[in-house]
């Protein structure tokens, strides 16, 4: 990743909260916890790429600093997490997310929420696409494709391959519509 690469994801994560300027930009970094974790997660993937020693002292001190927020906030989220830009987290506490998942762009998570593996012969983790929305208490388990443009429902626990479009709920996660724009337009 590039520090262009990384500015442009730190922007749109901010632009997903609120459209402001740079300096509103350092007030959400203080104040908001979504955006304070998105934040460090980011300079901290830019971090961990460098090999340099003054990136390296760097790269520690962001550490640091992320993990200390993952005690604040209850998100757990590895550097090197394959995330795309506008990551936002609606509330918080105990969100987990499974550093070999890929998120798309765009995606709003819950409280509650597991993004994670199966350990298993058929294990693997999550691949999900761009703008989904996943309500509280939702879990997403093992080597599964979420679709573009997706709601997951509250509490549901997804354990197989969700279409485009879809909204799933329940136990385990099954597919009720086919058209999650209406739901979808109002997080994206």
């Amino acid at each position: 990743m590039t520090w262009e690469e990384c500015k442009t994801q730190i922007s749109l994560d901010l632009k997903r909260l609120i459209n402001v300027n740079k300096w509103g930009g350092v007030k959400y970094i203080i104040t908001n916890a979504s955006f304070r974790i998105t934040f460090w997660f980011r300079i901290g993937c830019y971090l961990k790429e460098k090999r340099n020693w003054f990136h390296k002292i760097l790269y520690g001190i962001v550490f640091l600093i992320h993990k200390h927020n993952q005690y604040l906030t209850g998100i757990q989220i590895a550097f090197g997490t394959q995330i795309g830009s506008g990551l936002t987290f609606s509330h918080f506490s105990c969100i987990v997310i499974n550093s070999g998942a890929i998120i798309g762009k765009n995606c709003t998570i819950f409280q509650g929420v597991t993004i994670g593996s199966i350990r298993r012969i058929k294990g693997g983790v999550p691949t999900i696409g761009d703008n989904v929305i996943i309500f509280a208490g939702a879990k997403i388990i093992g080597n599964v494709k979420i679709g573009n443009n997706t709601v997951i429902g509250a509490n549901a626990v997804v354990t197989h391959n969700i279409p485009d479009n879809s909204v799933a709920v329940g136990i385990p996660a099954k597919v009720i519509s086919n058209n999650s724009k209406n739901i979808v337009k109002y997080y994206i």
